[in-house]
């Protein structure tokens, strides 16, 4: 497979794709992203969504992170998780490229589970002449205190146990985890690290592919919401090649282009509900490569109906 990753710092033949790219000779191909399943994942929605993706029959499908609920101190806990979720994306027979979310990837316990079943914190992909960037941006973690992991597990349990109230117990922990941090400057904003050496990774990478059509960057948080100098910096590397940005992280669905470049951040497909918005739904996103150019579909899971299941 095209795969690339950084060979010195991960030693390891642990990796956190399912499955294996197919083999193609065009420019031509469908893929599919799939948006965050947690936090407080609907049980069954991002298993039905698997579901009708495969029935779409894409080349293989993204995930922008925020797979599992996580946030364990218990490194048990993480790994029942990846269990369940993985025997369902293994079930799917479909080629997975996920990259970690905060809820993956969220305390030193979740990055040590990460790293012993992944292996690798970010990588990259080429399919036909389209290069894909799938990278990290949860250093550090930001562990949740002893009171608010215990109000975490409650609401899961709540929001399971009682789905018609689970928008009100989510605000209600999104309010204490806000009041635990009104003093944290920016507590609002993404402030994702991309550090020297996965900067080093995506600066060679796209040294060594000058050619291809397109270039998909591939982030939990969407990284040109931030104040920081990962954008810009991001900006300068990519420099005058065509490119489009995807990540999750807050839930809702938005379509923006900054100089030309498509900026698409995934809402659920799984997840509860953490804000009202009329673009507030379940969708996958399918994307269809023709000529080097995308074009993008938001699919809602609501309006897909397998009329032979």
């Amino acid at each position: 497979m095209n795969m690339f990753y950084d060979e010195l710092l991960f030693r390891t033949d642990k990796r956190p794709w399912i499955g294996e790219l197919p083999q193609t000779s065009t420019k031509d191909f469908n893929f599919a992203i799939m948006g965050d399943r947690s936090g407080f994942a609907i049980e069954g929605v991002f298993e039905e969504a698997l579901r009708q993706v495969k029935r779409l029959n894409p080349d293989f499908v993204v995930a922008v992170g925020d797979l599992i609920e996580g946030y364990w101190q218990q490194a048990e806990g993480a790994h029942r998780e990846w269990d369940e979720l993985e025997r369902h994306i293994h079930s799917s027979g479909l080629p997975f490229f996920p990259v970690a979310g905060n809820h993956d990837y969220g305390n030193e316990v979740m990055k040590k589970v990460w790293q012993e079943r992944k292996g690798i914190d970010y990588y990259a992909f080429r399919y036909g002449n389209v290069l894909f960037l799938a990278l990290h941006t949860e250093e550090p973690q930001h562990a949740l205190s002893p009171e608010l992991e215990l109000a975490f597990r409650e609401t899961e349990l709540r929001s399971k146990r009682e789905p018609e109230q689970a928008e009100e117990v989510i605000r209600e922990l999104l309010e204490s985890i806000a009041e635990q941090t009104k003093d944290v400057k920016n507590k609002h904003v993404p402030s994702p690290c991309i550090g020297e050496e996965q900067f080093a990774f995506i600066e060679k990478t796209l040294h060594d592919h000058p050619d291809v059509d397109m270039t998909f960057v591939i982030t939990h948080q969407p990284v040109w919401k931030t104040d920081s100098v990962v954008y810009a910096r991001l900006l300068q590397a990519l420099s005058a090649r065509p490119f489009t940005m995807l990540a999750g992280h807050f839930h809702k669905l938005e379509f923006t282009r900054v100089a030309g470049h498509a900026h698409i951040q995934m809402g659920r497909t799984g997840a509860n509900k953490h804000k009202a918005g009329l673009d507030d739904f379940h969708h996958i996103l399918w994307v269809a490569m023709k000529d080097g150019l995308p074009t993008f579909t938001a699919i809602k899971l609501e309006g897909m109906l397998a009329l032979d299941a």
